[in-house]
C-alpha cells in the first residue's frame, strides 16, 4: 500500500546486550516508541544543518537523477532545493508561509517522492499498524563485527516491519518494511530499506534509503549532513516569482464525515494489496476541502482512470488546519485499480 511507507524517522537510547541474551520485549518496545516519535530532519530541537543527498528516481520506464540540498535553521525557517533531471524546484519556508518556485506546471512525482521520503508531514499516511510498538519477535543478528538486536514490530498482517539496533548502544541501525510471505502479497513490489544510520546532535538519519511502491523506485544516498552554527543573510529569502502558500510544519488533519469515503483508495484490497494498473495524480485542495485542480501524471488512459479522476474532482478532501486556520495544499493521490474496474 502506497501510504504504508511514508513518514519514517528513528532515535533510540542505550541498553547493553550480551551475545548470549536478548532484552525483553518491554524494553525494546520503549526503544521503538522513542524511535517512531522522533522527527529526525524535522526535529525542532535539532541543530541547524546543511544536508545534501543524491537521488535516483524511476517510474515505469523513465528514470531521473539529481540532488536535494537543505539549509535548515528551524521547522519554520528552512530552504529545500530539488534538482532532478530537467526539473527544478525551490521551497523556502519563512514563518507561516511557504514559497515555491518550480519550472513545471505542477509538483512532479520525483519531487513528491523525495519530499515524502525525507520530510513526511501528513500523519494520516502512517497507519496505526506501523506506528504500533508491539513486538512480535526478537532475534540477534551480526553484521560484520557489530552485534545487533532485531525486532519484528507492529500488527500489520500483510507487511513485515523489522527494526535493528546496535546491541551495545541500542541505537537504530536499520529498518525494513516488506511483504509478509505468509500474508496477502501485493501484486506490485512494495518495500522500504533504511540503512547505515548516522547521528547529528539529537537527530539520527540513514545514509541509504530505498523505497519501492508499484512502478516507483526511489534511492537516496546521503552525501553531507553537517551542523551549521549560523547561516548567511541570504540563506532564507523569499524567491522572486514564487507561489505563496499558507503553511505549518505539522498541520492538523480533519477528516469530516462527508470526506471520509473520498479519502479511501478504492482499489486497495482489505489486506492492503495493490492490484492492476497504477495511477498517480496531482491534486490541489482549497481551504474548504474542495478540489481546485487534478492532473493525471502517470497511469493508463482508460474508463476506470477517467472515473477515478472525475470523482477526485467532485469529492471533498481532508482539511489541513494551521493555527486554527484552514490552508490550501497540494498532494499526490495514488490509485491501483482492481481487476475488472
Amino acid at each position: 500500500m502506497f501510504s504504508l511507507l511514508l513518514g519514517l524517522g528513528l532515535v533510540l537510547f542505550t541498553v547493553p546486550l550480551s551475545a548470549q541474551s536478548l532484552p525483553n520485549k518491554k524494553e525494546v518496545s520503549q526503544w521503538v516508541r522513542k524511535a517512531l516519535d522522533a522527527n529526525i530532519l524535522q526535529d525542532s530541537e535539532g541543530s541547524p544543518y546543511h544536508f545534501v543527498a543524491t537521488i535516483r528516481y524511476t517510474l515505469g520506464e523513465k528514470s531521473f537523477a539529481g540532488k536535494c540540498e537543505v539549509l535548515w535553521a528551524a521547522p519554520d525557517r528552512h530552504r529545500v532545493e530539488f534538482r532532478l533531471g530537467d526539473t527544478r524546484e525551490t521551497d523556502v519556508v519563512l514563518g507561516d508561509k511557504r514559497y515555491v518556485v518550480r519550472n513545471t506546471a505542477t509538483m512532479t512525482l520525483a519531487m513528491w517522492a523525495a519530499s515524502s521520503l525525507l520530510f513526511p508531514q501528513n500523519p494520516v499516511v502512517i497507519p496505526a499498524q506501523l506506528r504500533s510498538d508491539s513486538i512480535h519477535k526478537l532475534f540477534p543478528s551480526d553484521e560484520g563485527s557489530a552485534h545487533q538486536t532485531c525486532a519484528i514490530v507492529g500488527d500489520h498482517t500483510s507487511l513485515i516491519h523489522e527494526m535493528c539496533f546496535d546491541a551495545a548502544t541500542s541505537e537504530i541501525t536499520s529498518r525494513q518494511v516488506h511483504p509478509n510471505p505468509h500474508g496477502a502479497l501485493p501484486k506490485e513490489p512494495l518495500s522500504l530499506d533504511l540503512t547505515e544510520y548516522v547521528s547529528l546532535g539529537k537527530m539520527r538519519f540513514p545514509k541509504h534509503l530505498v523505497r519501492r511502491v508499484g512502478p516507483e523506485l526511489i534511492c537516496v544516498d546521503l552525501e553531507k549532513w553537517e551542523a551549521v552554527p549560523t547561516f548567511g543573510a541570504d540563506a532564507f529569502v523569499q524567491p522572486a516569482n514564487a507561489t505563496e502558500w499558507d503553511w505549518c510544519s505539522k498541520p492538523e488533519i480533519r477528516l469530516e464525515a462527508a470526506t471520509q469515503s473520498s479519502l479511501l483508495v478504492p482499489s486497495l484490497t482489505a489486506t492492503g494489496a495493490l492490484e492492476g494498473p497504477y495511477l498517480l495524480a496531482y491534486k490541489m485542495v482549497g481551504q474548504d476541502g474542495t478540489t481546485k485542480q487534478v492532473v493525471e501524471l502517470f497511469g493508463p488512459q482508460n474508463d476506470a482512470a477517467k472515473d477515478f479522476l472525475s470523482r477526485q474532482r467532485r469529492q471533498r478532501s481532508a482539511l489541513h488546519v494551521c493555527g486554527g486556520k484552514t490552508v490550501a495544499y497540494e498532494t499526490i493521490v495514488p490509485f491501483g485499480m482492481l481487476p475488472g474496474r
